[in-house]
């Protein structure tokens, strides 16, 4: 009860002692109190504790671990609901529990879904066991719909596999389901957080439909990862995504999730590897958001996200200019997975080089410390900003108006598509990711879409992030005045623009694939989407 620094006051100690006792005392005559264990420095207690934990998993010291009390079960097909105990409730946490003597027949290439249950009350029940699901005992979590895919593309059908599980310390179960051969194996992971954790909603996505690799199409991607980070790895980093194409036979914009998040577990276990030279940190970084973008939307991508920003996050080893380029693209690309607070941290550095920027090109003057920033960190900073949509409204304002004004300045040309881009996500009456009390005011929205439509006619990006501002949502908050929508959408058929994007700010409605992909900056992985 003492660990921290708060109770390190000997007076806060004994009044904590004193109230105990008088909880517990029967009389006058009864002396009883709580004994203090001896400890000189509490404020190092748990850090002291998580260091032992690190111990216990290297196999130094000794492991307290306590029992799960639920047992977990994966619906079959029978003759009515049944299901299959695949973790016990005398499990504990990193076990491995293999179910004997049972086969199962397994559908490959085409959709599948596996349900998943678990019991608080059902402790007894021996993995392998075949039970009738009782709603009343049984509590279903979300299931996994996906498509297991195998090495031969059109191999199709019924194949027998074992089944074998594992309780992870992170809160997931992953479910292997292997063919006799061993030479086909799948990996599901299922996210069972929300049966152990009040604060943790159950993970419900459409990523894992996009389908599962085996374990055979999987194990080549791990070997060139591991050439080119891995110890003694000699393989060019700049090699490796064309080397990934050819061996998965698909672009990258077709890897799923599944894949992906695999991808980013190896580089996570490869992490030294980065440390080789700025050509290595830099592939790595790029890949590492790649493969976890947009940071959520696949079971257990709080926790990965969680992972990289400790690993990454001020932990940069080499200063070149790609490196941090690379850095925001990272933070860009998985800014929905992040908290306000770490958020806040990024934007805070970039602020300051946005507002010394403003400063110098709109008053003219300059302070001591300004350092102009190069063209491709500006883009790339501008786009990170956008992506930011936790940041409170005020300093969304504050950005916006920067922003509208350097719109205007000539020598900002280069950066004029970021200018754009980014003002469209600052104004965006529908978020990506955010909360609607992220979205700034109409009247701030109106005055960016006025500067936007003197400058942003001759770009790309233009027609889309006009779009995002004036956009309807029926929602009399949000939407712009029908008159300012009917001469945006005049500005719109002038700039021959999409007939869905006029259409978004007439009527409203979603975007299509394309849309998103502009939007969030980048394609999405396959399964997800964004409103």
């Amino acid at each position: 009860m003492l660990n921290g620094g708060f109770f390190a006051s000997p007076v806060l100690r004994d009044r904590l002692v004193d109230m105990i006792t008088r909880w517990y005392r029967r009389d006058d005559r009864d002396a009883w109190s709580p004994e203090l264990l001896d400890n000189d420095r509490l404020d190092l207690a748990v850090a002291r504790g998580a260091a032992y934990y690190g111990m216990v998993r290297r196999g130094e010291g000794v492991r307290i671990a306590a029992n799960l009390a639920r047992s977990y079960y994966i619906g079959v097909e029978a003759d009515r609901p049944t299901a299959v105990c695949l973790i016990p409730g005398s499990a504990e946490p990193g076990e491995d529990v293999e179910v004997p003597d049972r086969s199962f027949q397994l559908r490959v290439s085409e959709p599948v879904e596996f349900p998943l249950y678990v019991s608080s009350t059902r402790l007894t029940d021996e993995p392998g066991a075949l039970v009738d699901i009782d709603r009343e005992q049984m509590f279903p979590l979300p299931p996994i719909r996906t498509v297991l895919r195998t090495q031969r593309r059109r191999e199709t059908g019924v194949i027998s596999v074992r089944l074998h599980a594992r309780l992870t310390d992170i809160g997931t179960i992953e479910l292997w389901c292997s063919a006799p051969d061993r030479h086909r194996v799948w990996r599901l992971q299922f996210d069972i957080r929300s049966a152990t954790q009040t604060d943790i909603a159950a993970h419900q996505s459409a990523a894992e439909a996009e389908g599962v690799v085996d374990e055979q199409t999987w194990r080549p991607c791990h070997e060139l990862v591991t050439a080119v980070f891995g110890p003694g790895g000699d393989r060019r980093p700049e090699e490796l995504m064309k080397r990934l194409s050819q061996v998965l036979e698909s672009p990258k914009n077709q890897w799923p999730a599944a894949l992906l998040r695999r991808i980013w577990e190896s580089l996570m276990e490869l992490e030294a590897g980065r440390r080789r030279s700025a050509e290595h940190e830099a592939r790595w970084i790029n890949l590492l958001g790649f493969s976890l973008r947009p940071g959520y939307g696949f079971a257990v991508d709080d926790w990965r996200v969680a992972e990289t920003w400790r690993t990454v996050q001020g932990r940069v080893r080499h200063a070149s200019p790609a490196v941090r380029n690379e850095s925001m693209v990272l933070w860009r690309r998985i800014a929905g997975g992040l908290s306000r607070g770490q958020q806040q941290a990024l934007a805070d550095p970039l602020f300051a080089s946005i507002r010394n920027l403003h400063l110098r090109h709109v008053a003219g003057k300059t302070r001591g410390d300004d350092a102009a920033l190069r063209p491709n960190e500006l883009n790339e900073s501008l786009r990170l900003l956008g992506s930011l949509e936790l940041l409170d409204v005020p300093r969304k304002i504050e950005l916006g108006d920067m922003l509208a004004d350097l719109l205007a300045k000539s020598k900002l040309d280069s950066s004029r598509g970021p200018l754009v881009w980014t003002l469209g996500r600052l104004g965006e009456r529908v978020p990506v990711y955010g909360p609607l009390n992220t979205v700034v005011p109409r009247d701030v929205a109106e005055r960016w879409l006025t500067a936007m439509l003197r400058r942003a006619a001759d770009h790309a990006a233009g027609p889309l992030a006009v779009m995002q501002i004036a956009r309807r949502t029926d929602d009399r908050y949000r939407d712009l005045s029908s008159k300012q929508r009917e001469h945006v959408v005049r500005w719109l058929q002038d700039a021959e623009a999409a007939p869905h994007l006029i259409e978004l700010v007439r009527d409203g409605g979603r975007l299509d694939a394309e849309e998103q992909g502009q939007v969030f900056g980048e394609s999405l992985p396959k399964g997800l989407r964004i409103e």
